[in-house]
């Protein structure tokens, strides 16, 4: 393994390094790398593709475009790296190396190896020349970014796919107090303030697409305005913390006023609310994807309104959500779940009225410049407005 240059990626505050290497060095790791997590990509099925070409080719020492890998982490000892001290970064980094571009290429380079070995001739193989692009000291946001403009293949995946991929680690975690589970693992009690995974990362989503629409399967024209939002934000953080810290603000002030008591039945009959509520409780209420999804899309918009600078932003917001309002019988949230009630009973597509209705709830609540700010009763009230403005 021969580092031949290295080259600074300014857009993602990274290091390239261009190596050159053999089919045996990289397959030393290359098994780890495509199991290491199980949110990778699955492969696609080779009979009568080009990769059952490929693996011929590869057989015969071909020559395929550099793989692209990235070893995720900051080590000040990786700006004058050797060739001998990469090689023991990767092995004892291996959990941490993500392939960028060329899964299905070292798939198929797994599948000639085993053909080699069939074959006995493993010794030619195994001496054949690579080419890898690694980059180093990369944050996660700064791979996802690099993921996206390299994603152009056959079997692209979604930016929430990739998303869900690189943040995977951040599972059974707790930032800021919330723990972050699998929906799968079984319910996530709001009240011990778990959130699932899934939900935060369609948050995060809509917060990069300024969407609260949920977006599994999503083409090239919007990876490519995705890109152009992210190519405005700062990447010196990890910008889905960030995200994750500052909502965790807003759930827990919102979670305050209420007391997050119990909504009983006497209660949802006096605001005549179905047997059906959206939630009983505002920590339920606000741990749900359609209300993350409709924070995500709300702080973006209004970040590029200028109504908003960062995140940091919600401080302030929450102190005068906090300071200002007073509902000591929780008139707000019942007023909340009313109007989820009224939505529930009128749409057609029940979830994406509710993300929009929680949109302009949250741009209503934390615009210094409106009628509505820091005040959840009125802020409520004029979401509701807007919402059936635009759907009647």
């Amino acid at each position: 393994m021969e580092i031949m240059s290295n080259i600074n990626d300014y857009r993602i505050n990274s290091l390239n390094l261009y190596v050159e290497t053999t089919f045996g060095e990289y397959l030393q790791y290359a098994r780890d790398l495509v199991k290491n997590n199980d949110l990778q990509r699955k492969r696609v099925k080779t009979s009568k593709t080009v990769y059952s070409l490929l693996k011929t080719d590869l057989l015969n020492g071909c020559v395929i475009p550099p793989l692209v890998l990235a070893i995720v982490g900051y080590d000040d000892n990786l700006k004058n790296i050797s060739n001998d001290g990469l090689q023991d970064y990767i092995k004892k980094n291996r959990s941490n190396v993500l392939i960028l571009d060329g899964l299905q290429r070292t798939h198929t380079l797994i599948d000639a190896e085993n053909e080699a070995i069939r074959q006995k001739n493993t010794d030619k193989f195994y001496n054949y020349k690579l080419r890898l692009e690694v980059y180093v000291n990369i944050n996660k946001f700064g791979v996802l970014y690099r993921m996206l403009t390299l994603n152009t293949g056959q079997t692209p995946m979604s930016a929430r796919h990739q998303m869900e991929m690189l943040y995977s680690d951040m599972l059974d975690t707790e930032i800021e107090g919330v723990k972050l589970v699998k929906e799968v693992d079984g319910a996530a009690y709001a009240d011990k303030k778990e959130f699932v995974f899934k939900n935060t990362i369609d948050g995060f989503n809509s917060y990069m697409n300024r969407n609260e629409l949920p977006m599994d399967r999503q083409e090239m024209l919007e990876n490519i305005k995705m890109l152009e939002y992210m190519s405005e934000e700062r990447i010196s953080s990890d910008i889905f913390k960030s995200f994750l810290e500052s909502y965790v603000k807003i759930f827990d002030v919102l979670c305050k006023k209420t007391g997050n008591l119990e909504i009983d039945k006497d209660k949802l009959d006096e605001y005549e609310i179905s047997g059906s509520p959206f939630a009983t409780k505002a920590s339920a209420a606000f741990a749900t994807s359609q209300a993350m999804t409709g924070y995500g899309s709300a702080l973006g918009i209004m970040k590029d309104k200028g109504l908003i600078e960062d995140f940091n932003s919600i401080d302030k917001i929450v102190k005068d959500i906090d300071k200002n309002y007073e509902d000591n019988d929780g008139e707000w949230f019942m007023e909340f779940l009313k109007k989820m009630d009224m939505i529930k009973n009128y749409s057609k597509k029940i979830g994406n009225a509710q993300r929009m209705f929680l949109q302009y709830f949250y741009r209503e609540l934390l615009n210094e410049e409106s009628d509505s700010y820091a005040n959840l009763l009125i802020a409520t009230e004029n979401a509701y407005r807007k919402y059936d403005s635009q759907v009647n």
